[in-house]
């Protein structure tokens, strides 16, 4: 799932204000101190096979929210005898009859759970039919479960809309159903809607029935292949439609609609026409053909996220069919890649959602690096890095990490501070760079082929590159993915010229302690000499402090502080202001600029503003080394000497004295 714009437009403001002092400890949230008890959420146990469900939903009047729906369940006990079935079946849901292969059955329904008393002790993989009968009043609404959409006043027609949202648990709001993601089933949804409007669910489109006599049409969704309950979707609505796939695509075979708001097709088109590359762009890396019948997307209103990625039919907010091109495209590729990651690989509970959000992040940027070759793949990177470096802050016992169970919603797991969207997908791209690309792709393709159709934990994934690469990654996986913060890193790079030799010390500043040992890396350094020559420099360390110098053949005329991100890490350079500057003016990569504006910043002082003034001032500036740097002076302005506020606010506000700061250079 995509967060909504303005959710996401929010999380970055508070990313990407000035860092804050680690929290101060609270109290540990592992236990209920009253009670004792543990306070850790765990997957509830699965004690059915749900092989198959078969959802059959009407929707008499597409004005009022209310469904009768037929929930057909075929399962088999698992490990032992069973004589009940317990399932999540939210408030609104109205029961009105229970038969287990062909019997009535006896019931209950409270607190969001139905527990269905079978007719007899069914043994393990002994199959049997659950058939649910129900009705429904306002079965969610806002963003959760089935959400009914009023006439839009802006078009003629009279087209109210109905969209649903499962993620995180709230399926179970509309059908009947096991609410979890650690269980996978095949689902057919069939849907009898109002005449002239469309339904839209997973899978392959069986059947359109129209009938005349009762003024409905009925549609047949079938998606064969097992998913998760929360994945499931259903859509109904008025659309304009367009396939942006075909023969003469660059993905052939593949249905690709997209559905919009009336009046809305050419914006699809355009929006969406570069779909086809994606797919197949996504099957060559993974080495994995798109596992789906159908590639759809959805554009609903009222929709509380972004884009939610249900198996093969992706819904969407309005935006996407209003906003530029630009705007949608990275959105499509998180999705689309959520498609094999999140849905074919599907993660056993909310603690490891990185593997899917974070994927699906890092979707975004190897995108980019595809359209735009590396510079767009270290912006994505640098932007992912930005908005996590201020967050990710806390320490252990009483912060947890990406990965952990500890939540009272699973909501929480999406906002957390240790984000599984950026931090993950700042991972991932951490693991890449270490394991290189040959070994790191060999043991993503690995992990596909061993776990698609079933669901994983965060070990899985590690496993997976372990073997490919023969490295040992438990101590990167506890550091960086399951323990909370990064390092805090103040590196000093200092030039002896009479010993011809570059000084590198860096210090941990975070809390060090027993349950934060100092962080285990290699730090690149990156040296650049006045023929363009250049070299990378590597720190070891394992303690709160280390030092090295190393003899060069000439004092560099740039010294970058590891330029590609490969250490998460927050880091300060105090270092000659000359290298600082100029890494801000040309560094190799948006995040080594990142680094020099923060650097800058904390060195202070007229010459450190005027440099940051340059940046925001001169056009090449990338956008978000420009925010960085605006950033950066306005925290000096704070602080600093009149002459530096005046400067600041001048540059800020596109004054006069622009062409001092940048020397006149265009």
């Amino acid at each position: 799932m995509r967060l909504a714009p303005a959710l996401a437009a929010l999380l970055a403001v508070v990313c990407n204000a000035a860092a804050q002092p680690e929290p101060l400890p609270g109290p540990d949230r592992r236990i209920d101190p009253q009670t004792g008890r543990d306070m850790r959420v765990w997957p509830p146990d699965v004690l059915f096979d749900y092989q198959k469900m078969r959802l059959e939903v009407e929707i008499p009047d597409m004005h009022r929210a209310w469904i009768r729906g037929r929930c057909t369940l075929r399962a088999a006990p698992v490990g032992s005898a069973r004589n009940a079935m317990r399932l999540d079946a939210g408030p609104a849901i109205a029961v009105k009859k229970v038969t287990v292969d062909g019997d009535e059955a006896s019931f209950t329904h409270q607190n969001s759970t139905l527990t269905i008393d079978l007719p007899r002790s069914y043994a393990p993989v002994e199959a049997l039919t659950v058939v649910i009968d129900y009705e429904a009043d306002k079965p969610g609404g806002r963003g959760a479960g089935l959400t009914f959409s009023k006439d839009d006043p802006d078009t003629p027609e009279d087209d109210p809309m109905c969209h649903a949202q499962g993620q995180p648990e709230s399926n179970h709001l509309w059908f009947p159903c096991h609410d979890f993601p650690n269980m996978r089933l095949a689902t057919e949804v069939i849907a009898t809607v109002p005449a002239g409007y469309t339904a839209i669910s997973n899978g392959r489109l069986v059947e359109v029935h129209k009938n005349p006599a009762t003024g409905q049409w009925r549609y047949h969704w079938d998606q064969q292949l097992p998913h998760a309950t929360y994945l499931v979707t259903l859509v109904v609505g008025k659309f304009d439609v367009v396939d942006v796939g075909g023969p003469e695509s660059a993905r052939p075979g593949l249905w690709m609609p997209v559905y919009g708001p009336l009046g809305s097709a050419e914006v699809l088109k355009r929006n969406f026409g570069n779909t086809p590359e994606m797919v197949a762009f996504f099957e060559q890396i993974l080495d994995e053909p798109y596992p789906w019948d159908k590639f759809a997307n959805i554009i609903c209103r009222d929709f509380a996220a972004g884009a939610m990625e249900n198996t093969s039919a992706v819904t969407w907010a309005p935006f996407a069919a209003t906003a530029p091109r630009s705007a949608v495209e990275g959105v499509n590729a998180h999705e689309l890649i959520h498609q094999w990651f999140g849905d074919l690989v599907t993660y056993t509970s909310w603690e490891h959602l990185w593997l899917s959000e974070g994927w699906a992040t890092y979707g975004e940027a190897l995108w980019a690096e595809h359209t735009r070759g590396d510079t767009g793949y270290m912006r994505a990177i640098a932007r992912d890095a930005a908005q996590i470096r201020a967050l990710a802050r806390g320490s252990r016992p009483w912060a947890t990490g990406m990965v952990t169970n500890l939540y009272t919603s699973p909501e929480e797991r999406f906002f957390a501070a240790e984000n599984p969207y950026q931090k993950g997908g700042w991972i991932i791209h951490a693991l890449r760079s270490r394991l290189g690309d040959d070994v790191f792709w060999s043991g993503v393709r690995a992990y596909i082929d061993r776990h698609k159709f079933s669901n994983v934990e965060t070990d899985d994934f590690r496993i997976a590159l372990e073997e490919a690469s023969g490295e040992s990654l438990e101590r990167f996986f506890d550091q960086f993915v399951l323990r909370p913060g990064l390092p805090r890193l103040e590196v000093d790079l200092a030039w002896d010229a009479s010993a011809s030799a570059l000084t590198v010390a860096a210090r941990q500043t975070q809390r060090i302690d027993a349950d934060n040992p100092a962080y285990a890396f290699s730090l690149p350094i990156l040296v650049t000499y006045a023929d363009g020559e250049h070299e990378y420099l590597w720190l070891d360390t394992d303690t709160r402090s280390a030092e090295r110098a190393f003899t060069l053949r000439e004092k560099p005329t740039k010294v970058v502080l590891d330029p590609r991100a490969t250490v998460p890490a927050t880091s300060r350079v105090t270092t000659e202001l000359a290298w600082l500057a100029e890494q801000l003016r040309t560094g190799p990569t948006p995040y080594a600029q990142l680094v020099a504006a923060e650097s800058l910043a904390a060195m202070g002082g007229f010459d450190a503003a005027r440099a940051l003034a340059a940046s925001v001032a001169a056009r090449k500036t990338d956008p978000l080394v420009r925010a960085a740097s605006a950033r950066a002076l306005t925290e000096m302005a704070r602080a600093d000497a009149a002459a530096i506020v005046e400067l600041a606010m001048t540059c800020l506000s596109g004054g006069p004295a622009i062409a001092d700061a940048r020397g006149g250079d265009r």
